[in-house]
């Protein structure tokens, strides 16, 4: 049957994983992928944006030199208008240079105030890879969103796949490389405690040095810089993003990148801490004996034995954190 050739290629594939060294090399290929998966969506992004948002651009600022001049016509025929008991005499070419002297005072008036007009540079290549950069770190970039309907699909196309791989990226990484020092043989409780703590430790140093990066570099106000570097920490918004250049976002999407990491590190930890059983080895039998039973609905008592027997032989890396760090340090 196709579902048990499926499972037999799979069994396959582990058990090659397995016993080769392919295991250790794949949160190097996982990181690949990542970069190759954020150049392709920044490329993404900018073929469906660029053109689209610098046509746009441009007939905002032609609309904007329109109703301006349209409305110093309308000043000046309005002060002609009223001067009826002055002696004002005045021609088509100084009609011109007045309305043209009121377009250059409305300019400038426009200028002193603090209007958001749109970016020609928005959706440039740089801008793009912030965008995408932060869709999979989930971190928000205010109302900046795709305008085509092409870049929007692709947006939550991206989303869905990139978020899973990103984290999961950083997880695998990051278990690793510390689940060969949490094992019961090397760490002992109490010292997997003061591992924990001093990841929230490392936590609170890092916003710390981001915020102070922040302060120096893009805001004037320390309690904003704080107030950036915890919420861009915890991949909830950046606050204020049209007041940060492209590079001080990156910087900004790479220091929540190790915010994250600290975060995901620091539940590792206290799994490994306060549930040092709840990946154990009778825990994982009796989850497979659960889907067994599950399974008999289905199949007879011969096939479940041999999908325990199948199951039980493939995922030894997460029978129990013992199991784990002997596979890693193997």
């Amino acid at each position: 049957m196709l579902i048990d050739r499926l499972r037999g290629g799979t069994a396959r594939l582990v058990t090659g994983i397995k016993e080769s060294k392919l295991r250790h090399w794949i949160p190097i290929l996982l990181l690949f992928i990542l970069v190759v998966y954020l150049f392709m969506g920044s490329a993404c992004f900018w073929f469906f944006e660029h053109d689209r948002h610098e046509q746009s651009v441009r007939k905002w600022y032609m609309n904007l030199a329109v109703n301006r001049r349209h409305f110093a016509r309308s000043i000046s025929s309005r002060i002609f208008n009223d001067t009826r008991n002055l002696l004002i005499i005045i021609d088509r070419e100084q009609t011109e240079r007045v309305q043209q002297l009121l377009v250059e005072s409305l300019k400038r008036y426009e200028d002193r105030l603090d209007l958001r007009t749109p970016d020609r540079k928005e959706w440039t290549f740089l801008n793009s890879f912030n965008y995408a950069y932060g869709l999979i770190l989930t971190l928000g970039h205010g109302a900046k969103i795709p305008e085509t309907t092409g870049g929007q699909i692709f947006a939550l196309m991206y989303c869905i796949f990139g978020v899973p791989l990103f984290f999961g990226t950083i997880a695998i990484a990051l278990y690793q490389c510390v689940i060969p020092l949490l094992s019961s043989n090397v760490c002992t409780l109490s010292r997997r405690f003061l591992f924990l703590q001093l990841v929230i430790i490392l936590y609170f140093a890092w916003n710390l040095l981001m915020a102070v990066f922040l302060y120096y570099q893009i805001f004037e106000d320390f309690w904003a810089s704080i107030f950036t570097a915890f919420f861009s920490g915890m991949t909830i918004q950046v606050p204020s993003a049209h007041k940060v250049t492209p590079c001080g976002l990156l910087m900004l999407l790479l220091g929540s990148t190790v915010s994250a990491a600290i975060i995901i590190l620091g539940i590792i930890v206290a799994v490994s801490a306060y549930c040092p059983n709840a990946t154990s080895e009778f825990a994982l039998k009796a989850w497979i004996q659960y889907l067994c039973n599950l399974r008999l609905v289905f199949t007879n008592q011969r096939g479940c034995t041999a999908m325990r027997r199948t199951v039980w032989n493939r995922l030894q890396l997460f029978s129990s954190w013992n199991m784990a760090s002997r596979i890693a340090v193997a």
